[in-house]
């Protein structure tokens, strides 16, 4: 039996939608992540919202899981996402995923920062 690898947690505040990674991600944790984002997405109805992506304590992802979030993110880009901050600490990682998870850089209104607060202050005049 596979068990859930990397911790995550998702929260709605207003119309911000904060992700935090932490950890190594296999296909069942990257699984659940969707499913909980997609939830709290269509609880808005179609307004329009922005991301908070940290990855400060984010350390990689299974290629099934790095698949799993590209098939996802292309569905997400599809929705009323206005803005997308990503956080990040390891440029490596990050380099990791833009080649693995494509779809998260189709978003024309998006920024990396490796400041939470400057990522926060971004976000907060984009929408």
């Amino acid at each position: 039996m596979t068990i859930e690898h990397g911790s995550y947690s998702i929260t709605l505040d207003g119309r911000v939608l904060s992700i935090t990674l932490s950890g190594m991600f296999n296909d069942i944790a990257t699984q659940n992540v969707c499913y909980k984002i997609q939830g709290e997405v269509e609880s808005l109805n179609g307004q329009s919202f922005g991301v908070l992506l940290d990855c400060t304590t984010y350390e990689g992802s299974t290629r099934e899981a790095h698949q799993i979030s590209n098939q996802f993110l292309l569905w997400l880009n599809k929705q009323a996402c206005s803005a997308r901050a990503i956080i990040y600490s390891q440029k490596l990682y990050f380099d990791i995923v833009k080649n693995e998870q494509p779809a998260l850089f189709e978003l024309q209104n998006r920024k990396e920062f490796h400041d939470l607060a400057e990522a926060k202050s971004w976000l907060a005049v984009q929408f």
